[in-house]
């Protein structure tokens, strides 16, 4: 790691764009940020102040025309904290744009002295383009409870740390303009700034002290800036920077300790970081490009000027990647890649036709090839690579159904000597494996297919099953060369409930239930009485055009609102009968932090159910406290309904009836089908007083639930001239269907089923 703090200190940059990881913050930006400690001469112990949040603006230099990616944020907490408490933090642009906020983590207690609490930052995401080349971001903190922090004096209002009351829970808010927000933190008559930090930089080094050293050249994301080279492969190996990082977590699980990674941050298209330094035709040393691995450099651009900007780059990460190297005594070097092809291929630096005619041997042997294998330090190619106890075979063994090459089950590419063997060519190791491997020093590609990596996952996340499986198959590999002791089975950490089973890395879930732990119930099933049973469900056609737009609580002339969508049922699904369990309504918003005419008061919602004659057949209600969040699902339990059965006449539709004690926003469908529009049913004063017999007082909407519809439920609907010069209509005197815009809406709602 003292390879690592170096670079971190000096903070090599492209003018003031940084390239290795470079702290911001407290103690300015580079060497004397890093080594400023919390506790240092002029701190001041104060309290965070329980469900507010602190901001600190930090000055970023160099991420706008070439975007960094944000590693790290620390926190000082000081040696005096006794308060046990939550603690998060995130990043806002100076425009007041949140752009990324971490994960919640406990803040430390009893400390022997003063600490950096630090925030780790991983993800696809982490892209930090400020507003302009010489600007600021401003680093907010929020805690549950009020714990002691380091700060120090500030010369001026300007310079103190700002502070909003904003509840844990629901901290940060997605835009704040914090120049402009009022408070800042003071006592004892002076202004304070807490002492906070960050990493920026191209480069990220994740720290460890396991023998073992990650690298990915080829998973990064940020183009903007970066020109995109002439020759070369551009894709990058999708996923393979957010595999490292979880495999990362993974090896500390198990081992107790993490091993190093190194991850390139630039994409593949701008930067070959597994090729030689140099331009389309030569290495900064004067050698030939065609002379490398790989036949090519790193940085074959249209512009001498950005060629040299990226091979300043390319050295940047071998320094660093070499410094680790060479300050872990002989770890394991694993490069994480990926292929196109269906299998795992693991490069030892040896070629297909080396490990085709060690096969064709008999017995089959590497012995001829023991001095060109990159993990000879470890001991003969034989055993190292095609043995039981070899890394591949571990591999194989933890993922049955998936071709590992080389391993004891697969010796070779060629498949008329090895018939398992789906291609000829093999990935034999790239540059930077060719480069550090020595006789003390080993290394191992992986090569990770498509599956493997979540190529098409959607949020960018690697397959699970897969970080388990090749963690478990190192895991065995560093117990057996470093006599370390980590987990290997390859279902360690996996709790699977009591709905399913751990296998091969992954939890096999029963039918119904879905989820990393099998804990949630499958898309057609509900949680009834603490089992997902299977369901069926009526609800908008998908794909529909949805709105959002007001649920009144009443008229205003007072009286009760409530709105009904009619539903065609098809029962052939439900054997005997269908018994129903719950109406959904689509929630847009209940609060006032995301629609300035809501409040953020409690409230109720009801829902109801009535069948095609308009009878009531169950209803219910759910308490609701208002939250910031938008878009979700609301369950409303319908107690004790009736079976909805095939052939009964009263069954062929059933309507959805809704109510609110306040106003909200909820989702509405735009023109559905007439027989679908939402009707508002308040009580219709022209109606009754025309034909006070055909509609009682008592069958209208003056009480919600009704026992039955009014006779007009299913009338056609006015257009919005009925509502007389206005140019829309919102359907509180007069209307009968919902409409605004002269558009017609039905509620988004669905009505869960669970056959007998």
């Amino acid at each position: 790691m003292l390879a690592t703090l170096a670079w971190i200190m000096v903070g090599p940059v492209l003018g003031s764009h940084p390239m290795a990881p470079t702290c911001h913050g407290f103690g300015g930006i580079g060497a004397s940020c890093s080594a400023a400690g919390p506790g240092d001469s002029g701190k001041r112990r104060g309290s965070s102040l329980g469900d507010k949040t602190l901001a600190v603006k930090v000055s970023v230099l160099g991420c706008f025309s070439k975007p960094c990616w944000l590693q790290n944020i620390r926190v000082g907490v000081d040696d005096s904290n006794s308060v046990a408490s939550l603690a998060k933090v995130g990043v806002y642009l100076s425009d007041g744009t949140l752009v990324a906020s971490s994960q919640a983590r406990d803040v430390p207690t009893s400390l022997p002295d003063h600490q950096w609490l630090a925030f780790a930052f991983r993800g696809h995401d982490k892209e930090l383009r400020t507003t302009s080349e010489q600007d600021y971001v401003w680093l907010v903190v929020n805690t549950e409870n009020s714990v002691k922090l380091t700060y120090e004096n500030a010369d001026s209002g300007d310079e103190a740390t700002r502070t909003v009351s904003e509840l844990f829970a629901g901290a940060f808010v997605a835009v704040r303009i914090w120049d402009t927000e009022p408070g800042r933190r003071q006592w004892a008559g002076h202004f304070r700034n807490l002492r906070v930090q960050m990493d920026l930089g191209d480069v990220s080094i994740l720290p460890g002290t396991l023998p073992l050293i990650l690298e990915s050249p080829h998973g990064g994301r940020i183009t903007e800036g970066w020109p995109t080279r002439v020759t070369g492969v551009l894709d990058s190996d999708r996923n393979t920077d957010l595999f490292t990082e979880e495999l990362w977590s993974e090896l500390g699980a198990r081992c107790g300790r993490t091993p190093v990674a190194v991850i390139f941050r630039v994409a593949r298209k701008g930067i070959d970081a597994n090729r030689a330094t140099g331009s389309g035709t030569h290495t900064r040393g004067g050698e030939l490009c065609a002379d490398q691995s790989n036949s090519q450099c790193c940085c074959d651009l249209a512009s001498a000027s950005d060629e040299e900007v990226a091979m300043d780059l390319n050295d940047v990460y071998h320094s660093l990647l070499s410094s680790e190297v060479a300050g872990a005594n002989g770890a394991l070097l694993v490069p994480i890649h990926g292929t196109g092809r269906d299998r795992v291929e693991l490069g030892v630096r040896l070629s297909a036709s080396d490990l085709n005619q060690g096969a064709g041997l008999a017995p089959p042997s590497l012995a001829d090839h023991d001095s060109d294998s990159s993990l000879r330090a470890l001991g003969n190619a034989t055993y190292m690579i095609w043995g039981t106890e070899s890394f591949g075979s571990h591999l194989k063994n933890n993922r049955p159904s998936m071709e590992v090459i080389p391993s004891s089950k697969l010796l070779c590419p060629d498949p008329n000597l090895c018939s398992a063997s789906s291609y000829t060519s093999i990935f034999n190791g790239g540059y930077n494996l060719k480069i550090h491997i020595t006789n003390t020093q080993p290394g191992v590609q992986v090569e990770m297919p498509q599956v493997m990596r979540g190529f098409w996952s959607s949020p960018p996340a690697p397959e699970a099953a897969a970080v388990k499986q090749v963690g478990a198959a190192l895991a065995s590999f560093l117990n057996l060369h470093y006599q370390e002791s980590c987990q290997t089975h390859v279902n360690f950490g996996l709790a699977c409930g009591s709905h399913g089973q751990a296998v091969s890395g992954t939890c096999m879930c029963e039918d119904g239930y879905e989820g990393s732990s099998c804990g949630d119930c499958a898309e057609g099933y509900l949680l009834v009485t603490g089992q997902c049973m299977r369901l069926v469900v009526l609800g908008p056609p998908p794909g529909v055009t949805e709105k959002y737009g007001s649920a009144f609580a009443t008229t205003s002339s007072g009286r009760p609102y409530l709105y009904t969508r009619k539903f065609s049922t098809d029962l052939t699904d439900c054997g005997t009968g269908c018994q129903p369990l719950d109406m959904s309504v689509r929630i847009r918003c209940d609060d006032n932090q995301c629609h300035s005419d809501l409040d953020s008061s409690s409230y109720t919602l009801g829902a109801a159910l009535f069948d095609a004659a308009g009878h009531k057949m169950c209803n219910g209600t759910a308490a609701r406290s208002a939250q910031a969040a938008t878009d979700w699902w609301l369950q409303i339990p319908l107690a004790s309904c009736p079976l909805l059965q095939n052939g009964n006449q009263d069954h062929v539709a059933v309507y959805l009836a809704l109510w609110t004690s306040k106003l909200i926003k909820i989702r509405w469908e735009q023109e559905p089908a007439l027989s679908a529009r939402s009707r508002g049913l308040q009580y219709k004063t022209a109606d009754y007083y025309q034909d006070p017999s055909a509609q009682s007082f008592e069958h209208l909407i003056d009480a919600v639930p009704p026992a039955q519809l009014p006779s007009w439920r299913d009338l056609s609907c006015e257009s919005p001239s009925h509502c007389g010069t206005q140019d829309s209509c919102d359907c509180i005197s007069g209307c009968t269907c919902r409409s605004w815009s002269g558009n017609f809406y039905g509620m988004m709602a669905t009505l869960s089923m669970q056959p007998a």
